[in-house]
């Protein structure tokens, strides 16, 4: 309270503390998608496929040493598959199976593009959708008509052939999947939009 009264003071509705620059956004995004403002709390351990938007895990993460113990025995005790988009060759897109460097500020475009291609081909968990969300499956299909993979392809400079493919993989594998982002994903003007393009793949 006192800190909004001095930059009122000052003319200023403006603050940039360590929230604004770390995990607005995803917590933003998060408690809009699922009503709760922490982390999400992947169950890494028993995943057979991740989606990782600009999370550098294996460097610095919030409980990165957990996520990246239960990351690393379940791609080498059962075969699990990580896929990570970022811009930048980071020490977890480096151990990734696949690294795909996309435009800075595009992962919510690539995670629609996939979402579209899940809904498309019926690859959808119909029961969870039905049960669990208000947007029913027959309208999050036409919401997402416009967003291909050769839209998202334009945006990020990735594939579309490869945006389809991951996205049928990781459907594939459902239920034991995760989607998840940070920094790089987030650390932008549309950060919030795009963490919640990627809580809608884990939801579908």
């Amino acid at each position: 309270a006192e800190i909004n009264h001095f930059m009122h003071a000052i003319g200023s509705n403006t603050m940039l503390n360590h929230r604004a620059l770390c995990s607005l956004n995803k917590r933003a995004a998060n408690y809009i998608s699922l009503g709760e403002t922490d982390w999400e709390s992947v169950d890494a351990e028993n995943c057979k496929y991740f989606l990782n938007f600009g999370a550098n895990f294996y460097e610095a993460h919030q409980g990165g040493f957990h996520l990246l113990k239960r990351v690393i025995k379940a791609r080498f005790d059962s075969g699990a598959k990580l896929v990570t988009f970022d811009v930048r060759l980071s020490n977890t897109a480096g151990r990734s199976d696949e690294w795909h460097a996309n435009i800075p500020g595009t992962e919510g475009a690539i995670a629609l593009a996939m979402a579209h291609v899940i809904m498309r081909e019926e690859q959808f968990d119909r029961e969870f959708l039905e049960t669990w969300t208000n947007f029913a499956p027959d309208k999050l299909s036409a919401w997402l008509k416009p967003y291909t993979p050769q839209w998202a392809a334009q945006l990020s400079g990735l594939k579309a052939q490869d945006i389809e493919r991951v996205a049928l993989e990781f459907a594939a594998r459902r239920p034991a999947v995760a989607a998840f982002t940070n920094r790089g994903s987030q650390a932008h003007y549309n950060g919030l939009n795009n963490d919640r393009a990627v809580i809608l793949l884990n939801a579908i």
